[in-house]
């Protein structure tokens, strides 16, 4: 796809359409070894975006993040790796800095 034609469906997208884009089924890489993220849910309210991540192979963990609307997808990226799965881990709300 060229150069134009991909910004012009980036200006199209909205922010959670392109979170949900960038991290489902991403690839992350962490002291528990290599896990491939599933978005479970995405929810814009006013000034964040709360967005439930679970591993592809655990149906039964997740972990809620709370971004602030000027996050940075790549800082987000990141901080995958420190995002821990388990009974230990559960109920895990990470809130995510502003980042600008």
């Amino acid at each position: 796809m060229s150069q134009v034609a991909t910004e012009s469906v980036n200006a199209v997208l909205s922010d959670v359409d392109r979170l949900f884009a960038t991290l489902d089924g991403v690839s992350v890489s962490s002291e528990c070894g290599e896990w491939h993220s599933r978005v479970q849910g995405i929810h814009a309210d006013g000034p964040y975006i709360w967005l439930q991540l679970q591993r592809d192979d655990d149906d039964s963990h997740s972990a809620v993040l709370r971004l602030p609307r000027s996050f940075s997808l790549d800082a987000l990226i990141a901080l995958l790796p420190s995002i821990h799965f388990g009974d230990e881990a559960c109920p895990q709300i990470v809130r995510v800095p502003q980042f600008g």
